[in-house]
């Protein structure tokens, strides 16, 4: 992060004002006298910058998020699944809660948990929550500290997952859903 944080300050600095990178270099010259940059030169070095900037910022945005920034050790865990589909042309979803979990169990799915990641997508920053596209699988994940709903995870088995009501997408949802199946 540290190395993202100097990147970001250097090339805020080149769109400020490119002239001071520009001086900077001026030590491999003997005499230290360099000639002034071409406006060329700064128009350049400023949509360079800029372009540079707006990339750090999607490789931040867009890095890979651990599920288990969303469970703590001490956590509690209540667990919903559904199945969805359509049975004699009548749409119907079945399903299941899981409310009292083994301390096995919990500590078999916050070992899972450390196994998958999620990514933000271009819709993360304004959505709702609302998820299109289900499938036919669905878990939700209702994460508890001291008897207070703290996270809400709900994750279909077409890669897009709720989380605190934003919309994400996940690699492996699928997996993570039958594994989970097999635990509790």
């Amino acid at each position: 992060m540290i190395l993202y944080i100097a990147i970001a300050v250097a090339l805020i600095i080149n769109i400020i004002n490119p002239r001071i990178l520009w001086r900077i270099d001026s030590w491999k010259y003997k005499n230290a006298s360099k000639a002034e940059p071409s406006p060329l030169y700064l128009f350049l070095c400023r949509g360079l910058s800029l372009l540079g900037v707006v990339i750090l910022i999607m490789a931040v945005y867009f890095r890979p998020m651990n599920l288990t920034d969303l469970v703590d050790w001490n956590s509690k865990l209540r667990i919903t699944q559904q199945y969805m589909g359509v049975k004699n042309g009548e749409p119907y979803i079945d399903s299941e809660g899981y409310n009292e979990l083994s301390e096995e169990q919990l500590e078999s799915i916050f070992t899972l948990f450390q196994q998958y990641t999620y990514r933000r997508t271009y819709d993360t920053l304004f959505s709702d929550g609302s998820l299109s596209n289900l499938g036919e699988r669905m878990i939700i994940f209702f994460v508890y500290e001291d008897d207070e709903l703290v996270n809400t995870l709900i994750v279909s088995d077409t890669g897009r997952i709720s989380v605190n009501d934003k919309s994400y997408i996940m690699q492996n949802s699928p997996e993570l859903i039958r594994r989970v199946s097999e635990i509790i």
